[in-house]
């Protein structure tokens, strides 16, 4: 068990951490984002489970950062988001309960020509992650607070200029071997976003 003296400079450390990843998904975002604006088009709610530990968090996004006409005549977007999770273990007692993950993850989206009031999407992106710990859970250590993100998901854009999306996905971090051991985490989860604009 942790004494005092020893999980007053682990918190002061993941403190630093945090303020860091913070700071380094904040200098991230801007030089990909528009000149008119550093406004976000959006907020996004997210939930999800694996192995044992429930994710929560939440996100801001910007649209079209890439004015790409390849892209667009083939009916691809881009988005930025930059996202704040909270890891939970399921597993108890545990001394390492819960771990921040902050995250920069450029995604490309795929959405067919609209036809009606809802739309379809798929979407997929790799970024980059901070954590405030490395271990979550009794039996995850994840080695490194710098992990790599995957993501891949589809849902249905609604509403008025399609402002509402729901959608599901599956997600992925770990440190691509970067130290030993690296079991990473995998989820699945649901997201819930709304535009700004």
């Amino acid at each position: 068990m942790k004494t005092r003296s020893q999980s007053a400079p682990q918190a002061r450390l993941s403190s630093r951490l945090l303020a860091a990843a913070v700071g380094v998904a904040c200098a991230g975002l801007l030089p990909f984002a528009r000149a008119d604006s550093l406004a976000p088009d959006g907020i996004d709610a997210t939930a999800g489970q694996g192995h044992a530990v429930f994710v929560s968090g939440a996100a801001l996004h910007w649209d079209s950062l890439c004015e790409c006409t390849y892209l667009k005549d083939h009916n691809f977007d881009t988005r930025l988001e930059a996202q704040l999770t909270y890891w939970h273990s399921q597993q108890h007692p545990t001394e390492h309960g819960s771990l921040w993950d902050v995250g920069v993850v450029p995604m490309l989206r795929w959405l067919p020509p609209c036809c009606s009031s809802v739309q379809p999407y798929v979407e997929g992106g790799v970024g980059v992650h901070l954590l405030s710990h490395v271990r979550i859970g009794n039996d995850r250590d994840l080695s490194t607070a710098f992990q790599f993100g995957e993501n891949l998901g589809t849902g249905l854009a609604f509403g008025d200029n399609h402002r509402f999306e729901v959608g599901v996905y599956v997600q992925h971090e770990s440190n691509a071997s970067i130290k030993e051991p690296n079991p990473g985490l995998t989820y699945f989860g649901v997201v819930l976003r709304f535009a700004l604009r």
